[in-house]
């Protein structure tokens, strides 16, 4: 134990995710347990290391070079079919993987993320055997990134209503023209798979398709990238689309019902996303666990302290309750029930409990935890975003009640 007051990161040896393990992982099977022991050793050995770098630096390559050896390593296989060589597994083992990597680094993962499960999910359960050869393979393999184009300036939380983006088929292809914004690895990736208005005399949720756009298209422009609080090294863009075309073949799934493809994708982003701010918030709090331990004030560890202590059993249920809503989310979403209240609940209770998580964890830590000598600060710039994207906290607790009073009829 450190005999003076101020610990440093070295001294407290925290290896994201090892010190703790939650009872709530005998939740998960034999095998899931297994695979989760696998993810973590890759994380702790590719991605630990490079994790402090991409921060500092802001690199997009260099997340870019971990996403391309995490590819040929195999670690993408899991969800892809079988088919075209993956292993044909689960959000479960992708709740998994999104802890496990985002525990370390949000931005390596939210990059990962966006291409393998944002883009690639929709064409795994909608693209024909020729899309998901084409394009699942690519990102499977780590030869290719992928994103998901569906807010825009005119629409945030109401991105369906306020889309306008629209696609028109010309013979055999499809012209796009409209813009997207707040693009997860936009501008940088190999496709976008774009909404866009396909029918624009009906109700929106019955005139929207989706499109596989290629970012070398004729007429595919990145405006520009956006400065984050948070999550640096993870490119953000504005994206331009003006006479874009793409061949009718890039149509994915059935024309003018596209509504149905990025509702499915919402609810497992949605997941996903819980899944991610759930390990972000086990490690901000396995920090301050051991600080609270190790740290002596008024001669005894300050964890003796009740106002400490009470902290840290909050964290830890906080954490728990987490998991167990993430858990429920993918179980349904892997048994093809709908999971449009369960996504929504895991997403914004793992958001804004994330969030006080990391918060409090820098208040246990005091003046040395708003210093960048522990990766708490950043854990808490990071996880800010969290309530926003992927739906708004209140926009989905708008859902959660929408839903609850259909079960009951009204």
């Amino acid at each position: 134990m450190p005999k003076e007051g101020h610990i440093t990161f070295e001294d407290l040896k925290i290896e994201f995710g090892y010190s703790v393990t939650p009872s709530s992982l005998n939740l998960y099977t034999e095998e899931e347990n297994a695979f989760r022991k696998e993810i973590r050793a890759i994380a702790k050995r590719e991605i630990v290391p490079k994790a402090e770098e991409v921060e500092k630096t802001g690199d997009y390559e260099i997340i870019r070079g971990i996403l391309g050896k995490l590819g040929k390593m195999g670690v993408f296989r899991t969800s892809y079919p079988k088919e075209i060589g993956g292993e044909g597994e689960g959000a479960v083992y992708r709740t998994i993987v999104a802890e496990e990597f985002s525990a370390i680094s949000l931005a390596i993962d939210i990059s990962r993320m966006a291409s393998t499960d944002l883009f690639g999910f929709p064409i795994l359960k909608f693209g024909t055997k020729e899309q998901q050869e084409k394009f699942l393979k690519p990102l499977m393999e780590g030869k290719a990134i992928g994103a998901i184009g569906i807010t825009e300036p005119t629409g945030g939380s109401d991105a369906v209503g306020g889309m306008r983006t629209s696609a028109v088929k010309k013979g055999d292809e499809y012209v796009i023209n409209g813009e997207k914004r707040f693009i997860t690895n936009g501008g940088v990736g190999d496709y976008v798979l774009v909404y866009a208005i396909t029918n624009p005399k009906v109700d929106a949720k019955n005139g929207i398709s989706a499109f596989i756009v290629p970012t070398k298209a004729d007429g595919f422009e990145l405006v520009k990238k956006y400065e984050l609080m948070g999550r640096r090294g993870a490119v953000n863009s504005q994206l331009r689309f003006k006479n874009c075309t793409v061949p009718k073949e890039n149509l994915l799934g059935v024309e003018n019902k596209g509504f149905t493809i990025m509702m499915q994708g919402l609810d497992a982003e949605r997941t996903c996303s819980a899944a991610q701010y759930l390990g972000i918030a086990r490690s901000a709090f396995e920090i301050a666990a051991k600080f609270a331990a190790e740290r002596m004030q008024f001669d005894k560890p300050i964890r003796q302290f009740e106002g400490i202590s009470f902290k840290i059993a909050e964290m830890a249920s906080l954490i728990e309750a987490t998991r167990m809503l993430v858990l429920r989310a993918a179980r349904l979403i892997d048994s093809e029930k709908n999971a449009t209240k369960e996504a929504a609940m895991a997403k914004f209770f793992s958001a804004d409990n994330g969030f006080w998580v990391c918060n409090t964890a820098l208040q246990i830590l005091g003046g040395i935890g708003y210093t960048k000598e522990y990766p708490v600060e950043r854990y808490l710039r990071d996880i800010r975003m969290a309530p926003i994207g992927a739906g708004t906290s209140e926009i989905l607790r708008y859902l959660v009640q929408r839903e609850i009073y259909k079960e009951m009829g009204y």
